[in-house]
């Protein structure tokens, strides 16, 4: 398929033009949004690089004009330079067109940069949800402070002040999963209470949830 039947192909499934030349017009439009040129609709994607095959899977998903776009891990396999590219053209297509994403991550700059609100996740789990800069500058939940203990720091002096919250043991199967709270058998505050039942993601300030037993306690 060319880059043109790839993203016209949201259009012709759902009926979303009248003609030909209005259909033509809406591809080289979202064309334009992700930075493509018109003279690209013609070509292959395979003669693309990864950054810009990456645009062309955009475009199509902007066809439709959706309100809600859920992400996953749509960086992970771009160069760091790219990447930057391609976040910072999220940022544009927010702005311009109303967005909504829900941004699947393991790269937690990545996720701290284009995130409003941010939910932590152990096992399928949400472990703490609560905005961005919450999350990143006082984690509450356990897991919280050991994942972002582990983010790099470009500052070496600041670096080597940080310490590195190392977890004991390994993840457990998903399809064997702990009694009661997930995160249990790598807690270091784990209580008997913390095997008997799941704790609920409770409000523990404004806007802010976190699903632990102990978490008045600890914070």
């Amino acid at each position: 398929m060319t880059v043109s039947d790839i993203i016209g192909e949201p259009l012709d499934v759902h009926k979303l033009y009248s003609s030909k030349e209005e259909r033509h017009d809406r591809i080289l439009e979202l064309m334009g949004y992700v930075g493509l040129n018109s003279e690209h609709a013609a070509r292959y994607a395979h003669e693309f690089s990864g950054g810009q095959r990456q645009r062309i899977g955009i475009a199509r998903a902007l066809a439709v004009s959706p309100e809600f776009i859920v992400c996953d891990e749509p960086v992970s396999a771009l160069d760091v330079s790219i990447q930057a590219q391609v976040i910072n053209m999220f940022d544009e297509l927010q702005d311009r067109l109303g967005l909504t994403y829900l941004f699947i991550a393991h790269d937690l700059l990545v996720v701290r940069h284009i995130s409003d609100r941010i939910a932590v996740m152990y096992l399928g789990h949400i472990v703490e949800l609560a905005d961005a800069e919450e999350i990143y500058n006082h984690p509450l939940h356990p897991y919280s402070r050991s994942l972002l203990s582990a983010v790099p720091v470009p500052d070496p002096n600041t670096a080597r002040a940080n310490k590195r919250i190392v977890l004991a043991g390994d993840i457990p199967s998903p399809l064997n999963a702990p009694s009661g709270c997930p995160f249990r058998t790598r807690c270091p505050y784990a209580a008997d209470c913390c095997a008997e039942s799941m704790p609920e993601l409770t409000e523990v300030e404004p806007g802010r949830l976190v699903a632990c037993h102990r978490i008045h306690e600890i914070g």
